[in-house]
């Protein structure tokens, strides 16, 4: 990727977060003290990871806000009980085929919030571990920390070529 695109991309990251953090406004002193790193992302993915292959919608929630609100591409935004039913109603259904992987790449963190950049990896299951790529998936991530911890209230996905 040229300097250029990533200096863009960089630019409107940064005017991304400080626009949330004026819309959102000021958190308390004591939870911004501790910015959030790349490895608290990865951690916090991995809960929904561990969830969606054991079929657990209400541990794959608790990574969101309530406040949450869910885009992808080619589809209507969902809140947090929308998306939570529909995961509860695909696990009812069906054993999620397929396999995730989170690759966090970039984190900014400012006044208690934080955008992450990610890829996400879809493989269909194989017996033999790393399965067919089926789908990339570019997730940018909003954080707000809270007494509770991390948690996304935004997030928005858009695939990316395999």
């Amino acid at each position: 990727m040229s300097n250029r695109i990533q200096g863009r991309r960089r630019t409107v990251l940064a005017a991304l977060f400080v626009g949330l953090s004026a819309l959102i406004g000021a958190t308390h002193p004591a939870l911004a003290a501790e910015p959030m790193k790349l490895a608290d992302a990865s951690a916090i993915f991995t809960v929904w990871i561990k969830a969606y292959e054991t079929r657990d919608a209400e541990k794959l929630m608790s990574i969101f806000d309530k406040s949450l609100v869910y885009s992808a591409q080619g589809e209507a935004d969902q809140n947090f009980t929308e998306l939570k039913a529909n995961y509860v109603n695909y696990f009812a259904s069906r054993m999620p085929p397929t396999r995730w992987k989170a690759i966090p790449k970039e984190i900014q963190t400012q006044a208690g919030l934080a955008v992450v950049v990610s890829i996400w990896e879809q493989r269909l299951r194989a017996a033999s571990g790393a399965g067919e790529l089926i789908a990339r998936v570019r997730s940018v991530d909003v954080f707000r920390q809270s007494k509770a911890g991390w948690k996304i209230i935004r997030t928005i996905n858009y695939p990316e070529a395999n």
